[in-house]
């Protein structure tokens, strides 16, 4: 696990699913290549404040996006660390209808690129993705967000981020 210390040096990142995402999220396209750009420069202003440590969520849309981006960076910034936070350990792919082909592809990438690998729990129960989410904010000093402003799972965690004093940077 992620000591005190470290959070200080991490970063964590919270948004929505594809269909929420420009582009949806697919790297392809103009909307979603803004979007990179915008993060990329996000997650670059953190780690040049020594920020060396990014945080994801192990979901389809803005966590695996995000968390891509900083695997594309790590060839510049090779100190980079991104750790993945998976809400549980079984198979979580078949859960939400978000999970496509190609999304399962991506966060299988993004799996076998990680530095690290966390499981909140064993199994899938009730709350679970709430307690990932709090887990996410605290091991971290910032949260860089895509939040549109709507309900559910990011509104939460920036809700949540904010009561614990983080920096919130919103790239929506």
């Amino acid at each position: 696990m992620l000591s005190e210390i470290e959070s200080v040096h991490a970063v964590c990142f919270s948004g929505h699913r594809p269909d929420r995402l420009p582009g949806q999220g697919n790297p392809d396209t103009p909307e979603a290549q803004k979007l990179a750009a915008a993060l990329q420069k996000q997650i670059e202003n953190a780690f040049r404040q020594g920020k060396y440590i990014f945080l994801h969520g192990a979901m389809a849309g803005f966590d695996l996006f995000a968390a891509e981006q900083v695997i594309l960076m790590k060839k510049q910034y090779p100190q980079m660390q991104i750790i993945t936070v998976a809400p549980y350990k079984e198979e979580f792919f078949s859960r939400e209808k978000c999970w496509t082909p190609d999304w399962i592809s991506r966060a299988r990438e993004v799996f076998s690129q990680h530095d690290n690998g966390i499981k909140v729990a064993e199994r899938y129960r009730s709350g679970i993705y709430y307690e990932r989410n709090r887990f996410l904010v605290d091991h971290s000093s910032e949260l860089i967000v895509y939040w549109d402003g709507g309900t559910g799972g990011t509104s939460y965690t920036a809700k949540y981020a904010k009561n614990k004093g983080l920096v919130i940077h919103n790239i929506y």
